[in-house]
């Protein structure tokens, strides 16, 4: 891995040779330059590994590969990626999803100038299949007090996660991804509440940083039954918590 960017990006992939050089094309033009772009292939069977290495072997690669024969899945490959990555902030690139020329850049300057932010997100343009923008995933709230409120009130997810950059020192204070096989599907959920339980905070971009792929073989789409079941598991715990933090506030 490159010893000294400030941001890196972390990326896990199966199979994903239908977008991932579109995926990775999108970072590499980024206007802000300072980052390592990190790929895990996780138990890869089809054409991605060849594409990811023919990315690495190009004159402005930052590409750093790990590779694995058999199939873990998103926490504990995530895990796996933050650990072996040395930015002092995280990124989460999906390898269907798209990011704006712009992002890193906005994103790195805001919590460069807000020292008090853990993570920051935005808004996200759907596409479909063919890359052609259907809509907008306009939900998440800007201020840090209205994002607790949709998570306690509305039992929402007030961040989108592949528009996500964070601090790497708060993950690794907050333990990183929680590897419980009972959540394996919302393990961004899980981090975003055990870091509002330690008072960190957040922050959205009224504005839309990435393209997200509303795509059929997306993890979303499969496991959406037991997204929704581990989802309330996550939130009920949570709540919980809270409550418990908050009366002891009061009393």
């Amino acid at each position: 891995m490159s010893k000294f960017p400030l941001i890196s990006i972390i990326m896990t992939v199966y199979n994903g040779e239908q977008y991932i050089e579109e995926s990775i094309n999108s970072i590499l033009n980024q206007t802000f330059k300072n980052f390592e772009l990190n790929i895990l292939l996780d138990g890869c069977t089809d054409n991605t590994e060849n594409i990811v290495k023919r990315l690495q072997n190009s004159p402005e690669s930052i590409i750093n590969i790990i590779e694995h024969n058999h199939r873990k899945g998103c926490p504990e490959r995530r895990q796996e990626l933050v650990e072996a990555s040395n930015g002092e902030y995280i990124v989460i690139q999906d390898a269907d999803d798209v990011s704006y020329s712009h992002r890193l850049e906005k994103e790195v300057f805001f919590l460069k100038n807000n020292p008090d932010i853990f993570c920051v997100g935005s808004f996200a343009d759907k596409i479909d299949e063919n890359g052609e923008i259907f809509g907008i995933m306009d939900y998440p709230p800007e201020e840090n007090e209205k994002i607790i409120e949709m998570i306690i009130k509305e039992c929402k997810n007030p961040v989108i996660d592949p528009s996500v950059m964070y601090r790497t020192s708060i993950f690794n204070k907050l333990g990183g991804y929680n590897l419980d096989k009972n959540i394996f599907t919302v393990p961004d959920f899980d981090l975003w509440l055990r870091a509002v339980l330690n008072g960190e905070k957040f922050y959205n971009f009224q504005e839309s940083l990435v393209k997200y792929r509303v795509n059929e073989e997306g993890v979303t789409r499969k496991h959406k039954k037991e997204m929704i079941e581990q989802h309330m598991i996550v939130w009920k715990e949570f709540m919980r918590k809270y409550k418990y933090e908050n009366n002891k506030r009061i009393l």
